[in-house]
């Protein structure tokens, strides 16, 4: 269960106020009480994770409670308790920025589930501002986030590499952010003052490399009407990053060799040599040593760049750094578009993980913006994510390939009557494995109208599909 936080009580009826207080504290949560909204606002100093609020209080609603708390404490978590005859109202709340809301009698199990789950949240907001103060000190890491123990490597070896002035090789899969850690390197070395300069050698054209490199004379080719200063020179004094170093071409790379040693250029179409002051810095994402082996790749240029190797690990490969990924990348994207702020169910969290990810952290991102974009509340669900990515994430987690036919709503329906079955029909454990509250595992049994049908219904799934 997630770790304990502290939670409001705002009921008006003293003896549910009571209850639900002594049910609280059971679960180890610090817990404050008020009887109506004008009390429960003399608590906005206290850091409370989360609200619990009765919807009809008297002249100050529920809803007007959230909406004057979150202009002050945004990143308070709201959960409203409802009747039945109020979730039009509940429903509105959500819209104005609640976590979700419980309609009364009160179901004990669903409402710690769901107050756990909002707690969660709110400490991997926390956890985000830690690690941007904490790497920004630190490493100016501030736009790589991860606590896993491969970032965490990374994070060590940017940290001792950085005031060295030696070459390094940083690899990984596109989309690993292989930039920002060379732009970590830079900003935490001694020439942190001086230029930092970035080429892609897959962006320019073959027969213009040397030249981006090197720059070139007037007249060196046609089109070269006026002399050109090259990456190196831009780069003189601080740190120049070759990305995408396995694509230079063969009959350059004893030219780069020879700046590497000597940090002397020449011109393309020159005589006179030029003396650089330079960090290099080179990344690529393919496999450097098979191209030694096959004879793609200079092997004393491999080793001339390979003195110090960081590596970044793929997204698949730490998906428990995704849920704050998730939330950071949708803080940056939000407050670069100029959108309200939104988070993620936690059913679309448990898809995002369990997706592979090919195009690793800049797809993660991409993603989160297509879904933002499509989200029509405040909490984006699965049906604001792109068919592909759930497709792929439950997918994975069957760990083989879908029936052909097989399609949303019978995935849907699938997962629920497996998670039945092995719940031996038990729908408080179903939604529990299925990490969704019980609610939500009503209102799918009978959008699907397979209630009293679990245990026929997953074999019929499959011969359907």
């Amino acid at each position: 269960m997630a770790s304990a936080g502290r939670v409001l009580l705002v009921e008006d009826d003293e003896t549910e106020r009571r209850a639900l207080s002594t049910l609280l504290k059971s679960e180890g949560l610090a817990v404050l009480a008020a009887e109506n909204a004008d009390k429960a606002l003399g608590y906005l100093d206290e850091n409370v994770d989360v609200v619990l609020s009765d919807v009809h209080m008297g002249d100050v609603s529920g809803l007007d409670l959230l909406n004057l708390w979150k202009k002050r404490k945004p990143d308070t978590q709201f959960i409203l308790l409802t009747g039945h005859s109020s979730v039009n109202s509940a429903v509105e709340a959500i819209k104005a920025g609640a976590f979700d809301y419980v309609t009364k009698p009160v179901n004990a199990t669903e409402l710690v589930l769901l107050i756990h789950r909002a707690i969660d949240l709110v400490n991997k907001d926390k956890e985000i501002d830690r690690l941007r103060r904490r790497l920004d000190q630190k490493f100016g890491l501030d736009r790589i986030v991860g606590q896993s123990q491969q970032m965490k490597d990374v994070f060590d070896k940017i940290q001792r590499a950085a005031p060295v002035d030696s070459t390094v090789m940083i690899l990984g899969e596109s989309g690993t952010g292989k930039e920002l850690v060379a732009q970590a390197l830079h900003h935490n070395s001694p020439r942190k003052n001086s230029p930092f300069v970035a080429v892609n050698c897959a962006a320019v054209p073959a027969t213009l490399v040397e030249s981006e490199l090197f720059g070139h004379v007037r007249g060196a080719f046609t089109g070269a009407t006026d002399r050109r200063i090259g990456r190196f020179e831009q780069a003189d004094g601080g740190t120049l990053f070759i990305d995408e170093i396995g694509d230079f071409e063969l009959g350059l790379q004893a030219k780069l060799l020879r700046v590497l040693e000597t940090l002397t250029i020449t011109p393309v179409g020159g005589h006179e040599d030029h003396k650089v002051d330079v960090r290099v810095l080179a990344a690529t994402s393919r496999d450097l040593r098979k191209m030694v082996d096959e004879g793609k790749f200079r092997e004393d240029l491999f080793y001339r760049l390979n003195v110090v190797t960081i590596e970044l690990p793929p997204l698949r490969d730490r998906p428990d750094d995704i849920p704050i990924l998730v939330e950071y990348l949708l803080k940056e994207i939000t407050e670069q578009k100029h959108t309200p702020r939104r988070h993620v169910s936690h059913e679309v969290m448990e898809r995002l993980q369990a997706y592979p990810w090919p195009g690793n952290v800049r797809e993660l991102r991409n993603t989160l913006e297509s879904m933002l974009v499509l989200a029509q509340g405040d909490i984006i669900t699965e049906r604001d994510m792109p068919d592909r990515i759930l497709a792929g994430a439950l997918t994975a987690a069957s760990g083989k390939d879908l029936p052909a036919g097989l399609t949303m709503d019978k995935l849907e329906r699938l997962a629920i009557t497996r998670a039945l079955e092995q719940c031996a029909g038990n729908r408080t454990q179903a939604a529990a494995r299925l990490e969704i509250s019980v609610r939500t595992l009503q209102r799918k049994l009978r959008q699907y109208q397979i209630e009293g049908q679990e245990k026929t219904l997953h074999n019929d799934v499959l011969t359907q599909a």
